[in-house]
């Protein structure tokens, strides 16, 4: 009789997973946001290293101000996907939010490197990023893979237990419930 119901349990959890990979991708369309702009959407050196010292040093990881490291254009492309996705999840939008550049010293640009955080606001960043005491997330990983940028964002609402992943790929298609990492 348990092993039935192992078998069903399996077969439904692999009929999910396969659902969740077959899902076809969305086209996001953003009214009236600008998707691109003169400065570039990071600022590296040619190593691909931030030209700012970091705001915190963490031992794996440092913390930088977004304002002259992630472009103004790029910061507004990257709150407008993550409030798209947000409503998308039933979750919490966010509007005129905190930003902070994480770069994790242990991976390369193709791992996720380089990572996006939004706070709603000064108080939730020491809380968040300093003292990982979190509410919500609204964090996206820039992924390099064939030169190109993908954008895999993680949301997510603490107290209630939610939790999502998805990948907007450099065309701007939606690849709901996955990350860029596993995306062909």
């Amino acid at each position: 009789m348990l092993n039935r119901i192992w078998l069903g349990v399996s077969i439904a959890a692999l009929t999910l997973l396969t659902a969740c990979f077959d899902a076809k991708p969305v086209h996001v369309v953003l009214d009236g946001v600008v998707r691109s702009g003169a400065e570039p959407m990071l600022t590296l050196t040619d190593e691909l290293e931030p030209v700012a010292d970091p705001a915190y040093v963490h031992k794996k990881r440092d913390l930088y101000d977004c304002d002259g490291m992630v472009a103004p254009w790029f910061q507004k492309v990257l709150v407008a996907e993550l409030n798209y996705l947000a409503g998308q999840d039933k979750l919490q939008s966010i509007s005129n939010p905190v930003c902070l550049l994480i770069v994790d010293k242990d991976l390369g640009p193709k791992e996720g490197r380089f990572s996006v955080h939004f706070y709603e606001d000064v108080q939730e960043l020491r809380e968040c990023a300093i003292n990982h005491r979190c509410k919500i997330a609204r964090n996206v990983s820039l992924v390099l893979k064939n030169q190109l940028v993908y954008r895999s964002y993680f949301l997510s609402d603490f107290k209630r237990e939610k939790y999502y992943q998805h990948c907007i790929t450099p065309d701007d298609m939606w690849m709901a419930n996955t990350t860029c990492y596993v995306v062909p």
